[in-house]
Order: C-alpha cells, then structure tokens, then sequence
C-alpha cells in the first residue's frame, strides 16, 4: 500500500483497519492535498508577479499554509482513520480520561470519533457568537482530554481549556494536546492556571507564519485573509494565484 501514489477515489477507498503502519507528514500532507484540505503559498507564481492572497490565523499572525479539517475529515473513511491512529498513540502512553471534548469546529467529530475508540465518554462544545461554549453539569473527580484538529500557536486550544474550566471547576484535565497536525513547531501549550499541555502530533508538517508587521507575504503584495472564514475565502484563497 503507497498512500504517497493514491488518487482521490483510491484515498477515499482506504479502509482505516487496513493501514497498520503509523501513518507519516508526508502521507497524511498527501491525503489533505488531494482532497483539497491543504493550500501552500506558490512562491513561484509569485515571482511571476502573481502574489495572490495568504492565510491570517486565528492566533493574528499570517501564514503561507493552510489546513481545514472540515474538508479532510468530511470523508468518514479518512476520520476513522486518523482517530484510529491517534487513539492507538494515546493508548501507548496510557492516556485514558474520563471525557473526551474536540476543539469546535474543526475537531468535533474527530473527538466524538477518538472517544468511542478509546471506549469513553464524549463531552461536547459548541461555538456560539464566536465563543466556544460547553453546557453540562459539573463533574467532579472526573478527567478530561481536549482534542485538536491542527496546532499552529495553540490559540483555540487556550480558549478551550478556558472555556470547559469555566464550568468544570472540579474536573481536571489531562495535560495533552492530541492533534492531527503540528504545523507551529511548538512542543508544549502554556495556560494560565492550568499548566503545561504537551502536544501530541499524529504528525509534523512545519508551516511558515509570521507577525503582521513582519509578514514577508505583505511585503510582496499578497493579502492576507482568512481561509476559514466562509466557503467563498476558501475558493479565494486557493485560486488567487492561479
């Protein structure tokens, strides 16, 4: 099996108990681009005077690549998938909280999908007027583990801790930060008043970003926009430079 020379139908056609080995950046980069989750600044276009627009993160800071989560793990197959895989690494570090909770939107499903892997409960959070927001009684005595799509400087994932601690004054938390990808290079996430959550990538695929006032992307032209934002942003964005 070579996920590295698979077209679309054959990705969509992998069945997660048929890959055994762990799967690596380069596979899993592979399978998001040809399902087209993954976009990457063309610096070549761009020396061609075509500079196009590049991705502003959640965090402010501007990128020259960019995942969505919506589109890779639309397809069930490829959910199963990357759940199974990053359930089996948190078995091996014996990693088993009481609740499970995915980073909403992006990591919903995906932690709904890892809890019924490890056979545990689901938490689930919500995101209203663009604050993420859980509704359930408190828990006491109980662990939970927040589950993230993609890492960059972990912003979603300090507003997550933040907004289950507002509820769950009595739980704790397991000091991990499962994700699909760590494309910000960083190995841990410092909260206020709840510590250190080490990151804990299926894989490792570093992504460029940049503080606005030192973007290189900007000085060339390009503008920056957020890939996320609607549908419309996401088609923008990966034809700009076309």
């Amino acid at each position: 099996m070579n996920i590295l020379e698979m077209g679309r139908d054959d990705i969509l056609k992998l069945k997660s108990d048929k890959v055994e080995h762990p799967l690596t950046s380069h596979e899993v980069v592979h399978m998001a681009k040809t399902l087209g989750a993954f976009w990457s600044y063309d610096y070549e276009a761009a020396k061609l005077g075509r500079v196009g627009m590049h991705a502003m993160l959640k965090s402010g800071r501007h990128s020259d690549g960019f995942f969505v989560s919506k589109i890779l793990l639309a397809h069930n197959n490829i959910l199963q998938l990357v759940a199974r895989q990053m359930a089996t690494v948190l078995r091996r570090l014996e990693v088993f909280p009481d609740y499970v909770v995915g980073v909403p939107d992006g990591a919903t499903k995906l932690g709904e999908t890892i809890a019924h892997a490890l056979g545990t409960s689901i938490l689930r959070m919500e995101k209203a007027e663009g604050h993420m927001l859980l509704k359930i009684r408190p828990l006491q005595n109980k662990t939970i583990l927040i589950v993230e799509d993609f890492c960059t400087r972990g912003t979603g994932f300090i507003e997550a801790v933040l907004a289950v601690a507002r509820v769950q004054p009595y739980a704790s938390f397991s000091p991990w930060n499962p994700v699909i990808i760590n494309r910000g290079g960083l190995s841990s996430i410092s909260v206020s008043a709840m510590g250190e959550f080490t990151i804990l990538p299926l894989v490792e695929w570093r992504v460029n970003d940049w503080d606005p006032t030192e973007c290189p992307l900007c000085q060339m032209g390009s503008v920056p926009i957020k890939p996320k934002a609607t549908d419309e942003n996401w088609r923008a964005i990966t034809t700009s430079q076309a």
